[in-house]
């Protein structure tokens, strides 16, 4: 743990309370805002105090209460009272019964010059204008008495704006508050008010929520920490799971805010270095919170997009009403799959699963399980899965053969299974292997995809570039991956080795589903506030198409072809839907710590996640047999619970069919040739199979298409087409080098197919190498 850098000791008195001419600090406050803020002849004192709310309404009792936000599925039904009792609760305390350390902790933090100014401080308010408005940022300087005349005297409404006008007339208020109560009033009102994050409003209900302790009983560390969340509840919640934490499980950004609560407590003599340090460092224990709420992760996740769209005041006291997206009753059956399949995962080593289910055409989220258990502690239940980083496995090719077929590849492209290796640092060979450690010569794209060999995908990125995959993957909706992610991204990726969101995967596949147009997931439908006002209303948008909709309409063949599936699959898959066209991918890390079967329909996606939470290995498994199992029995039963008909994946206009064959190998007990998606323009002059083969036969080269940058390839236009039992395809050149790729160490291209026939290869089984 870092060391605290704390300034040395000063005596601390107590300073006295100085009535200072407020009316020099008043206008000076006012004049710096109206100055900068380049309205002093539009506004006068007269106009701005005009219609002021009352500042008795601190006296009134019921004026600590809020107007209870509600979130609602699609259907009406009631998910979640924000200020449930469950969840925490304000209890009024005096200031004699809070903590000394904790008030000295929130003057560090909030406003050390709280007992000297009259309400207003007016360097500090200079400085904040002044940064402002030469936009070199933004500093707070609102006191706690503008705090608590914003959170507590000024209307919702006018609190949330941003003018100049909002501030001024909080100024003004912020005197009156001052000349009328005494500063321990003004601080126990604003310690009785302020959100502390965890549904604890008031210090004495994040006492007892964080700690299990009354405010009184408050030591050092623990006040400093729960004094530096008032800035930002949701930023800095001791209960986050999705960043990083330290030893005793407080998130470090957290740490950070208490050691800068500790500098500024002995930076003004309140405490010593040496207490600064030891508070620091002292071991914090959380109080473990059990929550009874429908869909637990799912408000958690809409709770925090609602604050940070409308802010902590509008949400906890504005009496929202927040309509949401998800069907609590699909939601509910898709949490018994899970629970139904928590044996098997357990067999395979694993603690938790995850699943979101979207319909592509809306964007809407319709199902949301961030872990099997909200709950259950001991596999972090609480940690939402489906917004946490991920390695993919090999979920995430059909975004790296996209973007080949942007490039001019097709699912008949030849492409050659051998062993091959990389230079993926200066002398080293990277040299990856198939799940079953073979390979399996000559084949084609489709054949490739569909049965998840490794080889010919690091192929396909080498021949895209990392670049292009990386872009097209981002529009597509993948967020992790972008210039200050920190990632390192190569060829590696194209068997996931660059870490994704499920959320993220969801979206993906979604845009798959939809041809390659992109509509952004949404939760909230609408959001109206006490008052009748819609605040939100939501209207499904258009959608951005992304990715060339023959490009996406070609994944989608291969993804929901059975026959592409064979080899690694077998004939009874299970990932075959019964009566429901549809198209799935699995994946599986190469270490066994990820599993995934990402898959859609026309009007459903869904993604299933299992692994262990802390990302321990799991055994042997393949995602077939875990994540890969709850797939298709969620897809099935969303079928009947929201009455989703079959519907075939409707194919967009510029494409072309071509004849390939051979590719037996993969495609055991199929007929040697087929006929196999092209882009118009793209593909060679076919003929149609004939009856009876003549085996051995060479193809002859087509013409180089205009419009790609290489061929794509079926059997010739000879007068009979005579396949052989390797693929007949023309194989495509080589590919260009790959700007942001290493080159291959083998041949970087299939030559020509030979007319010997490949060995059989022997039957697959779950290997340490990169798996379906």
């Amino acid at each position: 743990m870092a060391t605290v850098a704390i300034p040395p000791q000063r005596p601390y008195v107590p300073p006295p309370r100085r009535r200072r001419a407020w009316v020099p600090n008043l206008i000076l406050s006012m004049l710096v805002l109206l100055l900068l803020g380049g309205i002093a002849a539009g506004i006068g004192l007269a106009g701005l105090t005009r219609d002021l709310p009352p500042i008795n309404v601190l006296d009134d009792p019921n004026s600590l209460g809020f107007k209870t936000a509600q979130i609602f599925d699609r259907k009406g039904q009631l998910l979640w009272e924000i200020d449930d009792p469950s969840g925490g609760k304000r209890t009024v305390v005096s200031l004699q019964d809070v903590s000394k350390d904790l008030v000295s902790a929130t003057l560090a933090a909030e406003d050390v010059h709280f007992y000297e100014h009259q309400g207003v401080d007016p360097v500090a308010t200079a400085r904040s204008a002044w940064i402002d408005l030469t936009r070199q940022g933004t500093t707070g300087a609102s006191t706690i008495t503008q705090q608590l005349v914003r959170n507590a005297v000024l209307d919702p409404n006018e609190a949330r704006q941003t003018t100049a006008r909002r501030k001024l007339r909080e100024i003004v208020l912020a005197y009156q508050v001052d000349q009328h109560y005494s500063k321990d009033q003004i601080l126990e009102m604003y310690l009785n008010r302020v959100y502390y994050g965890n549904q604890s409003y008031g210090i004495e209900a994040a006492a007892q929520g964080y700690f299990g302790k009354s405010a009184r009983d408050l030591d050092l560390a623990e006040a400093s920490l729960l004094a530096g969340l008032v800035q930002s509840p949701s930023q800095y919640a001791p209960t986050r799971r999705d960043v990083p934490r330290t030893d005793d499980g407080i998130p470090v950004q957290t740490k950070d805010r208490q050691r800068y609560v500790l500098e500024q407590m002995a930076s003004h003599g309140m405490i010593s270095a040496d207490q600064a340090r030891a508070a620091y460092d002292e071991k914090l224990t959380l109080k473990s919170r059990q929550v009874d709420l429908k869909s637990p992760h799912w408000v958690m996740y809409v709770r925090d997009q609602l604050e940070q769209q409308f802010g902590d005041r509008t949400l906890y006291q504005a009496g929202l009403k927040v309509y949401t997206t998800l069907d609590l009753d699909y939601d509910q059956a898709m949490q018994q799959v899970l629970q139904a399949n928590r044996d098997v995962v357990q067999q395979q080593g694993g603690d938790n699963a995850a699943l979101i289910a979207v319909d592509p055409r809306t964007g809407e989220i319709l199902a949301f399980q961030g872990s099997l258990d909200f709950n259950d502690a001991s596999i972090d239940g609480q940690v939402n899965v489906l917004t946490s980083e991920r390695q993919p496995g090999s979920s995430i090719k059909p975004v790296v053969y996209s973007s080949a077929f942007l490039k001019g590849w097709a699912p008949g492209t030849s492409i050659d299974d051998v062993k091959s290796c990389w230079e993926d640092q200066p002398g080293h060979q990277w040299c990856p292997t198939n799940f079953d450690n073979q390979f399996h010569g000559q084949t084609t794209v489709r054949s490739a995809l569909g049965n998840s060999i490794n080889i010919p995908a690091v192929k396909a990125l080498e021949f895209a570039t990392v670049p292009s995959a990386v872009d097209l993957g981002t529009r597509m909706g993948i967020t992790t991956w972008g210039p200050d992610s920190g990632k390192t991204l190569g060829l590696s990726l194209t068997l996931g080795g660059a870490e994704v969101r499920p959320i993220d995967m969801a979206q993906v596949y979604a845009t798959l589903a939809n041809n390659g147009r992109k509509v952004p997931l949404v939760a909230i439908r609408q959001v109206v506030d006490a008052a009748g006002n819609r605040l939100v209303d939501y209207q499904p948008p258009q959608g951005e198409q992304v990715l060339d909709p023959r490009a996406a309409y070609m994944i989608t063949n291969i993804l929901s072809d059975p026959k592409a599936k064979l080899f690694t699959y077998g004939r009874n898959s299970p990932l075959i839907l019964k009566d429901h066209p549809a198209a799935s991918k699995t994946g599986t890390t190469d270490n066994y710590r990820d599993t995934w079967t990402d898959g859609y329909t026309t009007n459903l996606a869904i993604v299933v996640w299992v692994g262990n939470t802390d990302g321990h290995p799991m055994k042997q498994a393949l995602s077939s047999m875990t994540a890969g199992k709850i797939w298709p029995e969620a897809m099935e039963a969303s079928f009947t619970v929201l009455g989703l008909p079959a519907e075939d994946f409707p194919r967009p206009e510029g494409l072309v069919e071509g004849q390939v064959c051979g590719d037996t190998a993969l495609r055991p007990g199929e007929p040697p040739c087929r006929n196999d998606l092209f882009i118009q323009g793209q593909a060679p002059a076919t003929v149609a199979p004939t009856a009876q083969p003549t085996q051995g036969a060479q193809p002859t080269a087509p013409p180089e298409p205009t419009q790609a940058p290489q061929p794509t390839a079926v059997s010739q236009p000879t007068p009979v087409p005579v396949p052989a039992e390797q693929p007949t395809v023309v194989p495509a050149k080589p590919p260009p080098a790959a700007t942001a790729a290493p080159q291959p160490t083998s041949p970087p291209a299939p030559t020509a197919p030979a007319t010997q026939a490949p060995t059989a290869p022997p039957k697959p089984g779950p290997t340490a190498a990169p798996k379906p």
